[in-house]
């Protein structure tokens, strides 16, 4: 047999006629040819892969260590002692009358908390399509008292019907300590999210 062909060499053309061990040998030459160049080009990839690691390993690192070091800066008893104070809002005082808008699609109360006893809703159709405002006495979040297309107005105390747009009407109701959920139940308007929860104390 003659010597294996690398990659390098070129493959010398096989006469038909010539003996099967030479043809076998041309074959076998072929593909270890075909080897070889896999061979080299996985070592490529193998390589392009380990420089792409190494730069991701580097940018990881560089992020650990620029993390820690704002850690370290917030845990500086000096820097604490010098930030802004932090404000809190204060809740809302429970009011005995509340403005309440309506719009497409959102009812807001303000403020959110009523007084117990008689509490008076000014509201105003702030919208450009009709709504109505309905107030519904339940333990649930405005927002879970879907029953098939429409909120379940289980609970209602009072509402106000047919307010057109640019209306206000009065609406005064007698309110026990709890949670109450104000809405606007006309087709699509209450899945539309025009819902508001609403606190008396």
């Amino acid at each position: 047999m003659s010597p294996t062909t690398t990659s390098n060499e070129p493959l010398r053309a096989v006469d038909p006629e010539s003996p099967v061990e030479d043809r076998i040998e041309a074959r076998l030459a072929r593909i270890e040819q075909r080897v070889e160049r896999g061979n080299l080009e996985g070592r490529k990839a193998g390589r392009a892969f380990m420089i792409f690691a190494v730069a991701a390993l580097v940018l990881a690192l560089g992020e650990l260590i620029a993390i820690a070091a704002k850690l370290d800066n917030t845990s500086n008893p000096v820097k604490a002692a010098t930030a802004a104070p932090v404000v809190t809002a204060a809740a809302p005082a429970p009011a005995r009358r509340i403005g309440v808008a309506l719009r497409e699609y959102s009812v807001a109360p303000s403020p959110a908390v009523g007084s117990a006893g008689k509490v008076t809703f000014n509201v105003r159709n702030a919208g450009a399509i009709p709504h109505e405002f309905v107030v519904l006495r339940t333990t649930k979040p405005a927002g879970s008292l879907l029953k098939g297309a429409e909120a379940d107005e289980a609970g209602n105390v009072g509402e106000i019907g047919d307010l057109q747009p640019g209306q206000t009407k009065t609406l005064s109701l007698s309110l026990k300590s709890g949670h109450y959920a104000l809405i606007c139940n006309l087709p699509g308007h209450y899945k539309a999210g025009q819902h508001a929860d609403f606190t008396v104390r």
